[in-house]
């Protein structure tokens, strides 16, 4: 049983790390050197009051470009 409890806590610490990725606010992400060439997109895909890690905005802005495409 101890084993069990030891390994649902690792399980629970590796959640912790994998959500304690950077997050940052819609006017950090417009306003960074990382989406100066978009910053224009950038600012209207994301919406005020909430928080973006790089992976989700570049998700957006690839999913925006495809969308263009079709």
């Amino acid at each position: 049983m101890i084993d069990l409890a030891a390994g649902k806590k690792r399980e629970a610490s590796t959640e912790n790390v994998q959500d304690a990725r950077p997050q940052f606010s819609k006017r950090q992400m417009v306003g960074s050197a990382r989406y100066y060439d978009a910053r224009d997109l950038v600012d209207a895909l994301l919406e005020d009051g909430k928080k973006y890690t790089f992976e989700t905005v570049d998700t957006l802005i690839e999913n925006y470009k495809k969308g263009q495409v079709k």
